[in-house]
């Protein structure tokens, strides 16, 4: 069974003028327990939409939704937030980290919408994550004092303290260097398998891209498969 599915998917804005700008179009895309999936696209080729589809945080214009083979499309906002909330993690380029906020606050962040035992556990789940993200001695830091591998850590352990099945990494090594991005991306991997979740990485780097086992394209609205990765290695790129 697919975690999320996306059929004959569309979206357009209307512009001022009175036309409609048409930027994604007939999206199919299934994702299942544990792919690694790299979409490629240029500046304005659509990822970003495309990426707030997957997060449900946009609806298409037209076409249809799934999670767990249940459409989407009719829940009210509160019931997607939770949703999106429960069963989807974002890892972004820019950290977006809560500026004067320890590391170990930041992650316990997402944990405050738990109940239960997760809430009231709270921070030792933060600590283990942040542990396991190699940054067990930086709990106490705040996002000032990190390097920015380190600050991409914490986005990671933030994005996968309430174990989500599916992640979702908006180009999450344009802010770091070459050796560093790598890293990084060996990390979010290395988690994610632990759950078996779906990892969906939206990239321009085809170095990066060529880490997952299915490689799409995004051109003009349209997502392409290509069966090989374009680049095999960070050393390619060089």
């Amino acid at each position: 069974m697919s975690i999320l599915r996306l059929d004959d998917v569309t979206r357009s804005v209307e512009l001022p003028d009175g036309d409609r700008l048409t930027i994604l179009t007939g999206i199919d895309l299934e994702v299942e327990a544990g792919d690694r999936i790299s979409i490629v696209g240029r500046s304005g080729s659509g990822k970003s939409t495309l990426l707030n589809i997957l997060g449900l945080i946009d609806s298409p214009t037209t076409g249809m939704v799934s999670f767990d083979d249940a459409d989407v499309r009719g829940l009210s906002s509160a019931k997607r937030d939770r949703l999106r909330g429960r069963s989807i993690g974002f890892v972004f380029q820019q950290f977006n980290l809560l500026a004067g906020r320890t590391a170990l606050e930041n992650v316990i962040t997402p944990l405050l919408y738990e109940t239960g035992p997760q809430f009231w556990r709270r921070r030792s789940i933060a600590t283990r994550m942040l542990e396991s993200v190699g940054l067990g001695q930086r709990l106490d830091s705040t996002p000032d004092k990190l390097s920015g591998g380190e600050q991409q850590r914490v986005a990671i352990a933030r994005a996968l303290v309430r174990r989500p099945r599916l992640i979702l990494a908006d180009e999450p090594t344009g802010a770091l260097d070459l050796e560093t991005g790598h890293t990084v991306m060996s990390l979010l991997e290395s988690v994610a398998d632990e759950t078996d979740a779906a990892l969906v990485t939206i990239t321009h780097d085809r170095a990066i891209a060529a880490r997952s086992s299915r490689h799409l394209r995004l051109d003009a609205g349209r997502l392409t498969a290509f069966e090989t990765p374009l680049v095999r290695t960070a050393a390619d790129a060089l």
